[in-house]
């Protein structure tokens, strides 16, 4: 960490003191604007701020810390200040770690909200020095007078408040959230996961009812992070879930108990009856409470059984939620799941069937899949592998009666990949009236295909089953194909599998081309040619001068270094980083030089794959973090900027307004408003991709009921993005994601391209992780995996 010799040693005195600290260096701390100016110099002033507040972006784009020098900081304006913390907060790494211990003394609740959420994303091997600096500056927030929470100048909607789902709730833009510096100094702390950390949160949940909240939603952050909780904490969280006479209970205090794998003993019989408790309580958190039960053991079944078939009391989410939680209790949790199987199972009246466009519909198949065997509701199971589809019915009733008898033919077939059931269960997609059920040629119809290949998996990959394999693994369907080359990773016995392999690493998709990468990158044996097969080396050993090496396939090398040649792999840092692990597992010594430039990449994630994959090679723990591949430092990288990338096209010509995205869908219109003022380079190019028509026609790749609905990848796989786009730089923020948030699909850091996801639930864990840039409005949690966006109309 770099950080002035002036400050280092007198930070945490300066930060308890309530006055605001503009800087390190002495100067003057900003505040309220001098009426000393004359009206002549306002517009000359206005212009400047405008021109800084361009370079900021620029600068945060870049991710070129550097840029963002201490008299931003300093500056008068308010949405200067604000501008400057939040490039700092997302360019994050120690280059920026100075400005933003700046930025957390200020006297604006955003620019302490952006320094905090900055600070609590990079401490990193700074862990306790900056949950002290957090704990210090939330001491010194609550003994000073009231800050300034005002609406800038630029953004006059920024005051709308975070609380509650109105926005959401309704589809129209209420303005861009107002940060509260109070919830990103807490999660801050749980993040950091300091040795402080979890005591100073307890102190909190014995505080005012919102501060409690965010203790608790950073308690679970951190039991995210260490993987257990004090049997203290449990204790406190659980007082605090089922209050008392002077206080209500805090439903929120259970998530964090929802997010530990496992509960000390003692606890169990508590969280049992304070989640069952509250369950009499409907809002957003009771969904903590359902998730709660799932780790309170058999106790919990009846009332888990009890949400997921209870239908119009308890929310579609809820249901899902408590189908996963049941899954988790072992024999009691399923055979609670294969009677509500039972009782969920649609009427096959052609009438009724037509309901089956719904959000009730996803705790339906939840539950199917949810449940590991037939088991007692094989009858019912059987007559729901065979419903027969309404006549004339449209293509989404057809797609829901497909997933319905799909997950029935599944838990039915067992091993038997050639069960007919099974075989004949994709209803979206007419037969081939020329092949025969077991002739061996895949399937119509993604569902079906992916049910098939799943029972292929399910035994050893050799004699009919290896011909059935290979028809899906080489060709077909493309998320079939993509489920059968995973495959490769877990079954040894599978012949031929470099061959299928490098046939996957030449095609076109790039969620293929990924899919076998990272087979190779687990299991690079895989990669090899059998005995006898191309060249054979020779190697001294215990095994004798004579024993054959292991010898890479020389397609599968060919394939990887043409990829690491191609620019447009290099601007999806998805694929380029799984191919750069992949050559890493094989050592290529003919990519080395290409990994090299690779470690000067501008996506962190790029870099961070070169640098561990150059690791591989050289024998020596490589840092890449300074854009030139060398040795890492005692601290595991050195302490110099990364290199910078370019400024997007999009922020030339940014959206400045809201815009409303009206969708033609498979389950009827929705809408979602787009809102650029706190992501606005990712607002412009979804708006923009959606003028040109990229979205009409693509397919909705992943609906997982009670959590998110995701579309827009290119090939429909969730890999990928539109040609001549490189990867978005994330435009995160500690922005809720509640009901109807709309937010950005990453596959990690810098990775966002065309793909949006849609909230069922609250889900506190994506909090920070994901750009929100806007709400949304209509049934989304109606959709299913394979429904179709038919087109998508924008107006501002």
């Amino acid at each position: 960490m770099i950080i002035p010799r002036r400050c280092s040693s007198s930070l945490l005195a300066l930060l308890a003191l309530s006055q605001p600290l503009a800087a390190c260096d002495g100067q003057p701390a900003s505040g309220p604007a001098s009426d000393a100016g004359s009206s002549a110099a306002a517009p000359a002033a206005a212009g400047a701020a405008q021109d800084r507040l361009g370079a900021l972006l620029a600068a945060e784009q870049r991710r070129a810390a550097l840029e963002v020098s201490p008299a931003d900081q300093q500056s008068r304006d308010v949405d200067v200040r604000r501008a400057a913390a939040r490039a700092l907060a997302r360019i994050g790494g120690d280059a920026a770690r100075p400005g933003l211990v700046r930025a957390l003394a200020d006297e604006d609740d955003e620019v302490i909200a952006w320094a905090a959420y900055g600070l609590g994303s990079s401490c990193k091997e700074h862990e306790g020095e900056t949950v002290s600096m957090l704990v210090a500056r939330a001491l010194a927030r609550d003994a000073g007078p009231g800050l300034s929470a005002a609406p800038s100048a630029a953004a006059p909607a920024a005051s709308a408040s975070v609380k509650g789902g109105g926005a959401a709730a309704s589809g129209a833009s209420a303005g861009p959230p107002r940060l509260d510096a109070g919830g990103a100094l807490a999660r801050a702390i749980g993040r950091c996961g300091a040795e402080a950390s979890e005591p100073t949160l307890v102190a909190w949940l014995e505080g005012p009812r919102e501060r409690a909240v965010h203790a608790a939603y950073a308690l679970g952050d951190l039991a995210a992070i260490k993987l257990k909780l004090r049997e203290e904490t449990l204790v406190a969280l659980l007082n605090l879930a089922s209050g008392s006479a002077a206080s209500p209970p805090v439903p929120e205090a259970l998530y964090p108990i929802g997010r530990l794998e496992h509960v000390p003993l003692t606890v169990i019989p508590r969280i049992r009856d304070v989640a069952a408790a509250r369950l009499a309580e409907a809002g957003d958190a009771r969904l903590f409470a359902v998730r709660a039960l799932g780790r309170a053991g058999e106790a919990a079944v009846g009332e888990l059984a009890r949400v997921l078939t209870t239908r119009g009391v308890f929310t579609a989410s809820e249901r899902a939620e408590a189908a996963r939680a049941l899954k988790r209790l072992g024999a009691p949790g399923q055979r609670a799941l294969a009677d509500a199987v039972v009782s969920l199972v649609p009427s096959a009246d052609p009438i009724a069937l037509t309901g089956l466009v719904s959000e009730d519909f996803g705790a339906l198949l939840t539950a199917l899949e949810a449940l590991g065997a037939a088991g007692a509701a094989r009858k019912p199971l059987r007559d729901l592998a065979a419903l027969p589809p309404p006549p004339s019915a449209p293509a989404a009733i057809l797609r829901r009666v497909a997933w319905l008898r799909c997950g029935a033919a599944r838990l039915l077939a067992g091993e038997n990949f050639r069960d007919p059931l099974l075989l004949g269960c994709d209803v979206t997609a007419p037969g081939d009236p020329e092949s025969k059920p077991d002739a061996g040629a895949p399937v119509r119809g993604s569902i079906g295909a992916r049910a098939v290949v799943e029972v292929i998996g399910r035994g050893a990959i050799t004699g009919a089953r290896l011909a059935a394999f290979r028809a899906y693994a080489g060709s077909g369907e493309l998320r079939a194909r993509e489920a059968a080359i995973e495959l490769i990773a877990s079954h040894e016995e599978i012949a031929g599998a470099p061959e299928l392999l490098a046939k996957a690493l030449a095609a076109e998709e790039p969620g293929l081309v990924a899919a076998a990468a990272e087979v190779i990158a687990r299991q690079p044996q895989r990669a090899s040619e059998a005995p006898g097969q191309g060249k054979r080396k020779r190697r001294a050993g215990r095994e004798g001068k004579d024993a054959p090496a292991a010898v890479t396939s020389p397609a599968i090398e060919a394939a990887l270094i043409a990829i690491l040649d191609r620019p447009a792999a290099r601007d999806d840092p998805e694929l380029i980083g799984a191919v750069i692990d992949a050559a890493g597992a094989l050592a290529l010594r003919p990519a080395e030089a290409r990994l090299e430039e690779l470690c000067r990449s501008s996506y962190p994630t790029t870099r961070a794959h070169a640098g561990t994959a150059l690791g591989v090679l050289r024998g020596r723990k490589v840092a890449c973090d300074a854009g030139l591949p060398g040795d890492a430092g005692a601290a595991g990288r050195p302490l110099v900027a990364p290199p910078v990338g370019e400024v997007p096209s999009e922020a030339s010509a940014l959206v400045r307004e809201p815009a409303v995205l009206t969708f033609d869908t498979d389950a009827g219109e929705l809408t979602m408003t787009l809102d650029p003022a706190l992501a606005p380079v990712a607002v412009t190019r979804f708006v923009d991709l959606a003028r040109l028509g990229y979205y009409d026609g693509k397919i909705v790749h992943r609906v997982v009921p009670g959590f998110v609905t995701q579309f827009g990848a290119p090939f429909g796989d969730g890999a990928g993005g539109p040609p001549g786009r490189p990867a978005l730089r994330c435009e995160t923020s500690p922005v809720p994601f509640e009901p109807l948030r709309v937010g950005v699909a990453l596959a990690g850091r810098d990775t966002g391209s065309s793909q949006l996801f849609v909230m069922h639930a609250r889900a506190p864990h994506l909090d920070g992780q994901y750009a929100a840039v806007g709400a949304a409005a209509g049934p989304w949690a109606a959709l299913v995996d394979g429904d179709v966006i038919r087109s998508v109309k924008v107006r501002n």
